[in-house]
């Protein structure tokens, strides 16, 4: 290994000698795969394309945030394919030169013949307008809950005092403590009033627990940016159907008011980095938040979403959300978490996504820190639930050195949304600045195929960055763009061809999670806080199996528990999420609900595979469903994460035959009638690779070589050359 650095992992040792190979099953056929126009009609404008990419697979490039108007023609000299637009920060939505410079730029990208994104925040993290929509109304800002407590024995007067900064009491209960913990189900709810909470003990130890809100500033990202970007860094509550509506109205349809019908104008809206603004987020790194409190998010309609949802009385159970490892506590934070996704997913992703499609536009969009799952929980409450609302999922791709740490797997979290719901483009920020000593706006050729190859590897086909194009030798920034765009052409619109997923265990992360005055918004894990040590634990196992997965040939999927119960089994298969899967993966699923479950059981019953990482799940997601949960897999056998590959096994997936060794990566792709393996050559010097095919037979397939645009028929069993920090593209005949 010269170029990808592995950290240690459990005692883990890369097994690159034995050359596993993907368990195959055939894939399904769904919507949106190239039904419309298959076969060698469509596969002959794929070659064309090949050739000579056009704008819309080619690089998305930035603007400023000054409103500048843009080169638009030296751009697409140089290979750019779009344009992602901010509106000028000063006077941001207010200034009509700002709105005529924009107008003007997508008037001139059009005519240049480039893709146009519109940024729907002028910096992120996106929601604000600016500042405008707490602005129009404060009612709309973020408030988070917090918990305060005394405690005490006997009856006797208790007053607690509304701590310094919050804003007002919501409410509050009296519990009994036995043996030093509250007893949920016997606290009695107390009268509270804006600024304080009296009323009198009980007998016994007791626990007295009030909660209040504080309005979401100090810490908040939002308020990190705002010099930055010239905002008022008061947050809108993104829960909040009220604040999102207003947002809405402020950002997009000022758009559409403005330009009149924006098909064919706007291409998409991207949202950058919403979040609920509980987390610690201010510099340096380290600091805890003042006054040593824990938030969580809220709005006022959550108890009565989560009434709704999950049949009981949220309210008497909130400290549940801030302690406790019993398995009612821990239930309580899964639905929890459970709510707010939901309502996030409405009230943000789902209403931009509903929008954009309205107006003949799409709504695009990255999440925040999408490596780290303890923020797919209290970012976002259920991840995937927020993102499938998205039309483009996009992440935020660093780009580090060789040698450096790199979680390179990352966009699989994005691109097995992207299959699950049909969507063709999985679209990624190049980043030059995260996740480096030193920012680096101008890197070579060389360098920057590594990073995109392993980007395409794990499902993305759009790239969008802030490189400096305009440093570069027109050449060279247009021989960039046109190998991103090659590489676009052919998989946009293709199919991962994995038949290994892994369970996406947000269930058992919601459950664990515990907010802390400590956490810090960073993906650097020595800030986190102890009370996530387990998870932090639970996430290197994941890291350990995608790793070692991706790097011995074998693709695979995330799949969430909502797919897996809608799924169907059919000869030895799950089919699921338009995927058909041989083997599923469950790294430490400790939560599992009964419906999974019984779908799981009837999986393996049928002839799949089911392989247990590190522990067997104790729960369900009712009272109800834990013994049932436990006792249904409690015979089965546990494996160490270094275990899985080789508990898989070596088949292809059906309609494959080219086999290679550990001196490329590979990922599997199908797309019209056609199976396509991807190469990609990790190293800086170009490797020559024994290719051998499953069946034995000598058979001609077409080589895709995004480098130069060429397709060139060979014979294989035999050996196939790639230049280093490149890829190429074995494309098996139609059949």
């Amino acid at each position: 290994m010269k170029e990808i650095y592995f950290p240690p992992m459990n005692g883990l040792r890369l097994l690159w000698l034995l050359g596993l190979l993907l368990a195959g099953c055939s894939r399904p056929q769904a919507e949106g795969d190239g039904k419309a126009e298959s076969g060698q009609a469509s596969w002959r404008k794929i070659d064309a394309a090949f050739a000579q990419p056009p704008a819309e697979f080619r690089m998305i490039q930035f603007s400023g945030h000054h409103g500048e108007l843009l080169p638009m023609a030296k751009m697409a000299e140089a290979g750019v394919g779009g344009v992602e637009l901010f509106l000028k920060s000063d006077g941001y939505l207010r200034s009509d030169e700002a709105w005529n410079n924009q107008a003007k730029n997508i008037t001139a990208a059009k005519e240049a013949g480039l893709r146009v994104w519109v940024a729907d925040e002028n910096g992120y993290p996106s929601g604000l307008a600016g500042g405008l929509v707490v602005e129009a109304d404060p009612a709309l800002e973020a408030r988070c809950l917090l918990q305060t407590t005394k405690e005490g024995k006997g009856i006797g007067a208790v007053r607690l005092d509304l701590p310094k900064g919050a804003e007002k009491f919501v409410c509050a209960f009296l519990y009994p403590l036995v043996n030093g913990k509250p007893v949920l189900d016997q606290g009695k709810p107390v009268a509270v009033q804006t600024s304080c909470v009296e009323t009198e003990g009980m007998e016994g130890a007791w626990r007295l627990c009030a909660f209040a809100l504080e309005v979401m500033f100090q810490g908040t990202t939002a308020q990190l940016t705002a010099p930055d970007f010239k905002t008022t860094g008061h947050y809108p509550n993104l829960l909040q159907s009220a604040a999102m509506e207003k947002f809405v109205s402020l950002t997009h349809e000022e758009y559409a008011r403005r330009f009149g019908p924006l098909a064919g104008k706007i291409d998409a809206f991207i949202t950058n980095e919403p979040l609920l603004q509980s987390c610690w987020s201010t510099l340096p790194l380290g600091r805890q938040r003042p006054g040593k409190v824990a938030f969580l998010p809220w709005d006022g309609d959550l108890p009565r979403r989560f009434q709704q949802e999950h049949g009981y009385d949220l309210l008497p159970l909130l400290p549940a959300l801030y302690g406790g490892d019993d398995p009612a506590s821990k239930l309580t934070r899964r639905h929890f978490f459970q709510t707010v996704g939901t309502m996030l997913a409405e009230n943000f992703s789902g209403r931009i996504a509903a929008w954009a499609e309205k107006n003949g536009t799409q709504s695009a969009g990255h999440p925040v820190l999408e490596e780290v799952m303890m923020y797919h929980v209290i970012g976002y409450g259920d991840f995937y639930r927020y993102v499938a609302e998205i039309q483009i999922p996009t992440c935020d791709v660093p780009m580090p050195d060789p040698g450096a740490y790199w979680n390179f797997w990352m966009p699989k979290f994005l691109s097995s949304v992207a299959q699950a719901k049909n969507r063709t483009t999985v679209a990624c920020l190049l980043d030059p600045i995260i996740d480096r000593p030193v920012m680096e706006l101008k890197p070579s050729p060389g360098p920057f195929r590594r990073i995109v190859n392993m980007a395409v590897l794990c499902g993305v086909n759009q790239f969008q960055t802030y490189l400096r194009w305009a440093d570069y030798e027109p050449a060279v920034y247009r021989g960039m763009c046109e190998y991103i765009g090659r590489l676009a052409a052919v998989l946009r619109g293709a199919r991962s061809a994995a038949t290994v997923a892994m369970y996406y265990p947000i269930e058992t992360f919601q459950s664990e999670f515990l907010p802390s005055p400590d956490f810090t918004h960073t993906t650097e894990t020595p800030y986190y806080p102890p009370v996530w040590r387990r998870m932090m634990e639970m996430m290197e196992t994941q890291n350990t199996i995608a790793r070692s997965l991706l790097l011995q040939g074998m693709d695979f999927n995330w799949l969430h528990g909502d797919w897996i119960e809608k799924g169907k089994v059919e000869k030895g298969c799950l089919i699921a999420a338009n995927g058909r899967y041989r083997t599923i993966v469950m790294p430490e699923v400790e939560l599992l609900p009964l419906a999974v479950a019984r779908k799981l059981e009837e999986f393996e019953k049928g002839g799949g595979k089911v392989i247990w990482v590190k522990c067997l799940p104790q729960m369900g997601d009712t009272p109800e469903e834990h013994e049932k949960v436990k006792s249904m897999f409690a015979k089965k056998n546990v494996l160490s994460p270094g275990r899985v590959a080789e508990a898989i096994g070596t088949a292809l997936p059906p309609g494959f035959a080219v086999q290679t060794g550990p001196e490329v990566l590979t990922a599997r792709f199908t797309r019209d009638g056609r199976s396509i393996t991807y190469l990609v050559n990790y190293q800086a010097d170009k490797v020559t690779v024994p290719v051998t095919l499953s069946s034995g037979n000598s058979r001609k397939f077409d080589v895709y070589n995004p480098m130069d645009g060429t397709i060139q028929p060979q014979e294989l069993p035999g050996t196939l050359t790639i230049q280093g920090n490149a890829s190429i593209m074995v494309v098996e005949p139609s059949r």
